[in-house]
């Protein structure tokens, strides 16, 4: 795409000669190019721009303008795809850091924080023109292909790219990516059709002639007749409405008009809470430390440890009105895009419309309009989940991250993604942009509570409830003891099926938390006991009743359920374990007369979905809601004053060091639904460990004899937050290539801290090992931990390692360094 013709010169910026590129290629560094003299005055940080690289053409970032030109036969820039920055130079270094410390290339990094802009396009060779005009190709549909591609250059491709390669095979079209033009136009628009002035119907159906389609004469009429009519209500009334519409816009009869509207969150679980008349004393507490460092300035972080119930939300809006009010700007992070359509709702009803929102819910064309509305300094606050770490705030002052414990923070590191914890780049950003940071949360991750400890945060607690309600009963089953008449297990015990009558018969709510989704958690052969394992993964096929089928919660593979056994090949199965489909169908079978919904991943997986769940859940349109990890935070239903927490040993069970952690503060965030109006909530816990210290701890609602213990345990075993810890992760397709690749590299990394004698000792390397889950998406998967004493003395090692390892491209097989790792599978 060439868009230098839409280039502002600036008369008072010098001419460069030569800028600093990343480019999102997996090598280590930055690129130096020359810049031609009609590019100089376009050239700016955080411009994209075309360069070559090797033997193509890549799009890059401008990070740096040099001040002189360099001695080097440097490669000049081919063009500079955008008349404004998409990022602001204080960015920069932020970029760099994220880069530097998880160990990854910043051209890559920078890729995946800004919104997607990239298209694939297609072009006719030589040979594919050549082909097309001889027409004595055999098949219509590729004849179709190419000629499409020949009158649309640049243009997006409308077919899957499957069909596509085979004509590349043969040398006819070359596929390549483009960047996509920036349409900042508001998506947020309704498009309404209209009657031209000065037309009226009668002039229009006195010509015959323009009229073909049987109900053209009814569209015209209503069109008429109503003056302005909703263009998604024309093509739902006419099936050919979208052709009509474009016949009579053409023969200058009607005309399209885009109205901007308020972006709507969507159904919103409960209307937005108005404010309150006054603070309670810990808010106020809080409040007024929180301005004061806002009044000071600079970098300051807090840890605002606040029970569930407490108002933390109501201490961020007074927070967030403070900055705005004194000119800077806000940015508000949540770990869950349904929690994000909660908190816009509140804050866009009562700071306007300078709100944006920024998630991987949005469309791309969402996503670009409110990234370059933040460019722009158009917003005041931007409220997101993860991505909105990268927002381009240029006068950022305050960062909230609410439940900073919860792990949907973390990006995990796949190939060509960088890893990252959103919440802990916040506080580098935070310090980089001498802002404010609250880290939020009613079950503080441990690593957050001893820094507090340490004195590197400050802490703000807020032990009690608003209008001093007091926290839910909590009552745990041991679920061992829970059998029926023929001694088999239950899935809901009978003190749990008791306290649900009794809450439904007094017009309350009731949530049921299941942290597994699906019907049944198994099929086992009934012959030789073998599950129905997934042919990509090692992971037993989990099986989901709405669609009938086996699915892979990790690759997504499916198949009936009419299979044959791997080990023997017979076809009796026996399905075992549940989730939250057959926990939703149990409870329907015990209270046949209760208004019961459920939320997951599957059932929440269209476009606004959760939100509609929640909002009829909120609006009591429910009586009983079944949920994953969803239902487990941040969400305010006053009538909810039973929980039940069907299985808490899920967690547990986790080969995980902070499996204990997770279990604490899912137990904690779920129980802290009920009982947050005038009545008093009572959780139930179903357990197989009823004595487990996270358990009990939970129960009693004791973060600090949890946080004892905890801390007590990682000491001793030497886990963060005592120490940094990576892990190093082999990825290939075949087994014993990446087996040997693994014990190869063991040597490699031995032979490494040999010659480190001294720092050598504070590095501690575990492995190497087959990973918990061996294979996934057909990739065969080792891994090494490393421990170290000092964070840059282990990005040190990790760079090392990376140098050392050139050999592993040969042999088939990848390396991911995931440091600060959350997922230990």
């Amino acid at each position: 795409m060439n868009v230098t013709s839409s280039h502002r010169p600036c008369e008072t910026q010098p001419e460069v000669p030569c800028v600093r590129v990343a480019l999102p290629v997996p090598v280590t560094g930055t690129f130096d190019y020359k810049v031609p003299p009609d590019l100089c005055r376009a050239a700016r940080v955080g411009c994209r721009v075309l360069v070559p690289f090797h033997r193509r053409k890549v799009t890059g970032y401008i990070m740096e303008i040099l001040s002189q030109t360099s001695d080097r036969d440097l490669k000049e820039v081919a063009d500079i795809l955008d008349a404004e920055p998409v990022f602001p130079p204080k960015m920069v270094p932020f970029f760099q850091w994220i880069a530097d410390y998880y160990v990854h290339p910043v051209g890559m990094v920078i890729r995946t924080s800004l919104p997607e802009s990239y298209v694939k396009t297609a072009a006719l060779t030589e040979a594919g023109t050549a082909v097309l005009n001889a027409g004595n190709l055999f098949s219509s549909d590729a004849s179709r292909m190419l000629s499409w591609i020949r009158d649309h250059p640049d243009t997006p491709l409308q077919w899957p790219l499957k069909t596509l390669y085979p004509l590349q095979e043969k040398g006819w079209i070359r596929i390549q990516t483009r960047v996509r033009q920036r349409d900042i136009s508001n998506p947020y628009a309704l498009k309404f059709i209209r009657p031209r002035q000065g037309l009226d119907l009668k002039t229009v159906l006195a010509n015959p002639g323009r009229r073909k389609a049987r109900n053209e004469e009814a569209f015209l009429t209503e069109v008429f007749d109503a003056g302005t009519v909703l263009l998604s209500e024309i093509r739902v009334r006419f099936q050919n409405g979208a052709y009509l519409v474009d016949k009579w816009v053409k023969k200058n009869v009607l005309e399209v008009q885009r109205i901007p509207v308020h972006r709507n969150p969507g159904g919103l679980a409960a209307p937005p809470p108005a404010p309150p008349p006054e603070l309670h004393a810990r808010q106020r507490e809080a409040l007024n430390q929180i301005r004061r460092q806002l009044n000071e300035g600079g970098f300051s972080s807090m840890l605002l440890y606040g029970v569930t119930g407490s108002g933390k939300t109501e201490v961020y809006y007074q927070a967030v009105k403070h900055a705005v009010e004194s000119g800077r700007q806000a940015l508000l992070m949540a770990p869950e895009i349904s929690l994000t359509v909660y908190l816009e709702a509140l804050f866009r009803s009562r700071l306007g419309d300078r709100v944006a929102v920024y998630h991987s819910g949005l469309t791309r064309k969402e996503r670009r309009y409110e990234w370059m509305r933040m460019i722009r300094g158009d917003v005041d606050l931007v409220i997101g989940a993860r991505s909105s770490l990268f927002a381009p705030l240029p006068r950022l002052g305050l960062i909230i991250v609410d439940e900073e414990h919860d792990a949907a923070y973390v990006q995990e590191a796949a190939r060509g993604k960088p890893h990252y914890h959103a919440r802990d780049a916040a506080v580098v950003r935070a310090r980089m942009e001498k802002a404010l940071i609250i880290l939020g949360s009613g079950t503080p991750s441990l690593q957050s509570y001893h820094n507090s400890v340490t004195g590197r945060y400050r802490l703000i607690a807020m032990p009690e409830r608003v209008e001093n309600r007091p926290l839910p009963h909590v009552e745990i089953v041991d679920m061992k003891e829970e059998l029926d008449g023929l001694g088999r297990r239950q899935m809901l015990s009978s003190r749990l099926v008791t306290a649900l009558d009794r809450h439904l018969a007094e017009e309350n709510q009731a949530i049921l938390f299941l942290n597994r989704r699906g019907f049944h958690r198994l099929y086992l052969c009934r012959t030789c006991g073998r599950a129905v394992s997934c042919p990509n993964c090692d992971v037993a096929l989990t099986f989901h009743l709405n669609e009938n089928r086996l699915i892979c919660h990790y690759c997504g593979f499916s198949c009936g359920t009419e299979v044959r056994c791997a080990g023997c090949g017979q076809r009796r199965f026996k399905a075992c374990g549940f989730g939250t489909e057959k926990l939703e169908q149990e409870v329907r079978t015990l209270f046949p007369r209760a208004r019961i919904s459920r939320i997951d991943a599957d059932s929440a997986r269209g476009k606004g979905e959760a939100a509609r769940i929640l909002g009829a859940f909120g609006r009591r349109e429910t009586d009983i809601l079944v949920g994953t990890q969803m239902i487990a935070k941040g969400h305010d239903f006053p009538r909810v004053t039973l929980v039940g927490v069907v299985s808490a040993d899920l967690s547990l069970s986790f080969p995980d060091f902070r499996a204990g952690e997770r279990t604490f503060q899912l137990l904690s965030q779920v129980a802290g639904r009920a009982g947050r109006g005038k009545w008093k909530g009572q959780v139930i816990i179903q357990t197989y460990n009823p004595d487990h210290y996270a358990v009990r701890s939970a129960m009693s609602h004791d973060y600090q004899s949890f946080f004892k213990k905890e801390e007590e345990l990682r000491k001793a075993l030497w886990y963060p937050p005592f120490c940094s810890l990576a892990c190093i992760r082999l990825q290939g397709n075949s087994k014993k290539q990446t087996e040997a690749a693994a014990r190869r590299l063991s040597s490699d990394l031995q032979h490494i801290l040999k010659r480190w004698p001294r720092r050598g000792r504070e590095i501690q390397v575990l492995g190497p090992v087959e990973a918990p889950i061996a294979r996934i998406k057909g990739k065969v998967r080792w891994q090494f931990l490393v421990k170290s004493r000092s964070p840059a003395l282990l990005r040190h090692f990790i760079a090392e390692i990376r140098r050392a390892t050139i050999w592993l491209r040969s042999e088939g097989v990848y390396l991911i360094s995931d440091v600060d790792p959350y997922d230990m599978l």
